[in-house]
């Protein structure tokens, strides 16, 4: 051959199947790490689109709450209003009532004034 020794050309072969080992070892390693990080990649997206998702309909709960409040103020405000609009109609028709009696100028109560209040 090239005037090898035995031991010499023993060693290179050795060291070659040690290189072929190692480069193996290496390729495997950055396969298995490329596979850990897309798996983690994808873990990542399903959490951040379970946790948008849970978000999205609590604050979807939330506005559903809010608008029902607004719709409850609104009929509260819609029946103080109808209440005030009585009141105030019932006022003036005492009054109306309480004009028309006979002596309206005078102090303090007659009888036909005393059956205009509530009961």
């Amino acid at each position: 051959m090239f005037g090898l020794s035995k031991p010499i050309a023993i060693g290179l072969a050795a060291l070659a199947i040690v290189l072929v080992i190692c480069g193996l070892v290496y390729g495997s390693v950055r396969e298995i790490h490329s596979m850990v990080n897309v798996a983690a990649t994808n873990a990542k997206a399903l959490a951040d689109q379970t946790w948008t998702a849970r978000i999205e309909k609590s604050n979807a709960e939330a506005n559903l709450r809010i608008a029902d409040q607004a719709k409850a103020v609104i009929e509260i405000q819609a029946d103080a209003a109808d209440r005030v609009n009585a009141a105030s109609q019932q006022l003036e028709e005492l009054r109306k009532r309480n004009a028309a009696l006979p002596h309206g100028g005078d102090v303090g109560l007659t009888a036909d004034r005393v059956r205009l209040l509530p009961d």
